[in-house]
């Protein structure tokens, strides 16, 4: 930042010459400085070494970095983190706003750290106004009291990694413990997931989002794996008028008056056939009527998959409640293209291939439900990984729908990573037949395989740790797509 005053922002008070910074502080930074350098020399990515490094050398380094930002928004949840992150910071800088934060998804305290040390001059002057910052559900006791954020989103807790995080009880209560120590905190919480809605409960700084109406779609199953289906106040199970998906929905308990919270800000009119399509309102909570005169925005997205339409509802009630014009949100949001391995695009062997992250048994179910209704003769690759990114347990493949997989149209499906040969016994009892399956664990061999099948669409599912490297195989031995409208590949509807 330029200015060398004090910035007030609600309570939020910024003086960074007032904080004695001191000796161990500057040795962790120039080693963090280093490290980044070292790694930029050698071509690595270099999100999480530089913080980890400065981080064994000044605990608290967070506390001073994090004391140079005007605004500090923090988004937190099991899915969606990176998408509602990266499109909130998309949406500050078409406003003109300066700002850092840790997009590529390191999302524990060292990928936090060291997104902070790279936006530092040699002088360790932030040069950015405001941070966004993707926080890990098991790191936030750690990260959020260090850099006090003005506004916590929340997207949805779903079972993840459980050697890492145990049961979500144990996560929600975390996040809820954090928060007690940071009163001046502004929350915004997912109203469809009765888990997110919980982390609020007894907190007057709360907003919520939410879609009104149900979801048009005859793959939402009553079958489907519904997380927290008990009422957090008296334990009673929980009723639905309807659901989205997961435990996502339309719920009340029927013992108390615990139910979905009226939202402030609603998605009406959801169009998921192709490219998303929907009406923002902020709603009057009072009367329960949405207000057009307050601001309505209708937002077109490049983004495909109904679970995007909470990740654009996120970021963009994110965006109206730190002070971004809506014209701007409304304007910018077309051109706003995915993260890596967010249904991304890329030309390989003179097809259409889509890279999606998967990382638990919700995820894994929206994304085929967002890609098997194209047309077409379609081939697969899923990459599982158990290192320590990814989690160790990878019992909840038995818990994904791959059922949906045993069709015609699916000609191959190569397992790779780690855990290939346990993808490919879940496939056989998902009922496709052995000569469908191959196994073959290489990265770069697989994708090889994965070219020679005659199909008319490819689809890579990897886990986290395999997520990059299929990206930086797939960019030098085929070509990313920007926008695929533009290149006229086949929709992912």
């Amino acid at each position: 930042m330029k200015s060398k005053k004090s910035i007030v922002l609600g309570e939020r008070v910024v003086n960074k010459n007032s904080i004695n910074k001191g000796f161990r502080f500057w040795l962790a930074f120039y080693a963090g400085r280093f490290s980044a350098f070292l790694c930029r020399l050698f071509r690595l990515s270099g999100t999480s070494l530089p913080g980890v490094v400065a981080l064994k050398l000044c605990p608290q380094l967070l506390f001073y970095l994090g004391s140079a930002y005007e605004k500090v928004i923090a988004v937190t949840g099991t899915n969606g983190k990176t998408t509602t992150t990266n499109l909130i910071s998309y949406y500050l800088q078409q406003a003109g706003e300066t700002v850092v934060g840790n997009g590529e998804g390191a999302n524990m305290i060292s990928g936090v750290a060291t997104a902070l040390i790279k936006d530092c001059n040699l002088l360790g002057t932030a040069q950015s106004r405001t941070v966004v910052l993707e926080v890990d559900e098991g790191s936030v006791g750690k990260i959020l009291p260090a850099v006090k954020p003005d506004l916590i989103v929340v997207t949805n807790y779903f079972r993840d990694q459980l050697d890492r995080y145990s049961e979500l009880d144990q996560i929600i209560t975390l996040l809820r413990k954090t928060i007690d120590g940071l009163p001046e905190t502004e929350l915004l919480l997912n109203a469809d997931d009765p888990l997110a809605v919980a982390v609020g409960r007894g907190r007057s700084a709360v907003r919520y989002y939410g879609v009104k109406g149900e979801r048009d779609c005859k793959e939402v199953e009553e079958n489907e794996i519904r997380e927290g289906g008990f009422c957090p106040d008296c334990g009673e199970l929980l009723a639905y008028n309807y659901y989205h998906y997961g435990q996502l929905g339309d719920y009340r308990c029927t013992k108390c008056s615990f139910k979905r919270p009226e939202p402030d800000f609603v998605a009406l009119d959801v169009d998921d056939s192709d490219l998303l399509h929907f009406s923002l309102y902020l709603q009057n909570k009072n009367t329960g009527e949405q207000e057009p005169q307050k601001g309505s925005l209708d937002l077109h997205s490049q983004l495909r998959g109904f679970y995007n339409v909470y990740n654009i509802l996120a970021a963009s009630a994110a965006a109206v409640i730190i002070g971004i014009p809506q014209q701007i949100i409304e304007a910018s949001l077309p051109d706003y293209s995915t993260a890596t391995g967010r249904l991304e695009q890329f030309i390989y062997q003179g097809r259409p291939c889509t890279l999606a992250l998967i990382k638990n048994p919700i995820g894994v179910n929206e994304v085929i439900k967002t890609i098997l209704p194209q047309e077409g003769k379609k081939a697969f690759l899923i990459a599982i990984n158990d290192l320590a990114g990814d989690g160790k347990d990878v019992s909840w493949l038995w818990d994904a729908d791959f059922e949906k997989l045993n069709q015609s149209m699916i000609s191959k499906v190569v397992c790779s990573g780690r855990r290939a040969a346990e993808m490919a016994v879940r496939l056989k009892y998902a009922g496709l037949v052995t000569s469908k399956i191959v196994i073959e664990p290489g990265c770069r061999e697989s994708l090889e395989v994965l070219g020679l099948q005659k199909v008319d669409q490819y689809y890579i599912l990897a886990s986290y740790t395999s997520l990059f490297n299929y990206a930086k195989l797939l960019r030098k031995m085929g070509k990313a797509v920007v926008n695929d409208a533009a290149q006229g590949l086949p929709s992912l509807s």
